[in-house]
């Protein structure tokens, strides 16, 4: 299934994701392993996490 995102907007992010790969590695691999490990859970959720946009409780619908 093609991205709904435009090809410019995909490219921006692998250029920047480049960008942040080639800076810090280690953590980008970490990154990499956190999403791998934990892909079950969902990039949506995953990204609420890291934006500290929700908690595991707010995301399970009980409480903040």
């Amino acid at each position: 299934m093609p991205a709904i995102a435009s090809l410019a907007d995909l490219m921006a992010v692998k250029e920047l994701l480049d960008g942040l790969k080639a800076k810090f590695p280690d953590c980008y691999r970490e990154f990499q392993k956190i999403y791998k490990d934990y892909r079950k859970v969902g990039y949506k959720n995953i990204s609420k996490l890291l934006l500290e946009e929700a908690t595991p409780q707010k995301l399970k619908g009980m409480g903040e």
